[in-house]
Order: structure tokens, then C-alpha cells, then sequence
């Protein structure tokens, strides 16, 4: 659903121009939703936290109408020796961290995965 700059900028390659269109037609569509699913690789932003920043300013029409759940993906977990299936640096070392802080779920057992 996002890895662009609404304005281009500070983006070296842009493989997803499409994604703000997602964003976009979503918010002008949030009478008809009632609610959002993001199943993993939620911003794509591999250990930069601007990214999870830009991220969750674009969301933000749609977390404050309607409830927003994520699934974790390769992008926001994967890091060696974290119990991940591929084991690779995908996360860019926050295993998880941020997606669990960002988009708090109340639960009996607050244990933290990492």
C-alpha cells in the first residue's frame, strides 16, 4: 500500500507508483470499508524508520475512521537468528520492533517475539 514519495522525492528507484493510487482510492472509498488489512511487507522500510514515518502519515485518513490490522511480513521481522523461516536481513535489523509498537494490539501475553 506504500513505498513512494507522493512527490517523487528522495526516491533513487521508484518500483511502486501504484501504491499511492491503492492509498488514494482507499481513503476516497472509506465510506464503503469497514475495515483495513495490511497482510505483511507493510511499508517496505527495511530498517529506516523515516520510511515507517511517511508510511503512517499517509495512512493516517484511514487509521482514524477505520480499524487497520497488519499481518507481519518479511520486511518488518526477517533478521538471522530471530526464528524466521528465510533468515535474512529483510527487516534491516528491527525484527518486528516497530510494527509491534506502531500498531499496538492488546493481548493477555505481551511477551515480546524478538
Amino acid at each position: 500500500m506504500w513505498k513512494v514519495e507522493a512527490d517523487g522525492s528522495n526516491e533513487y528507484n521508484n518500483f511502486q507508483p501504484g501504491s499511492l493510487n491503492t492509498t488514494y482510492q482507499l481513503i476516497k472509498d472509506l465510506n464503503n470499508v469497514d475495515m483495513v488489512i495490511n497482510i505483511g511487507d507493510i511499508c517496505y522500510a527495511n530498517g529506516y524508520i523515516s520510511q515507517w514515518d511517511q508510511f503512517t502519515s499517509k495512512i493516517e485518513p484511514i487509521v482514524s475512521v477505520v480499524p487497520y490490522m497488519i499481518g507481519s511480513g518479511n520486511h518488518e521481522r526477517d533478521w538471522p537468528g530471530t526464528g524466521s523461516f528465510y533468515g535474512n536481513k529483510d527487516s534491516g535489523g528491527v525484527c518486528g520492533v516497530l510494527a509491534e509498537t506502531i500498531f499496538y494490539v492488546p493481548t493477555e501475553n505481551r511477551a515480546k517475539f524478538w
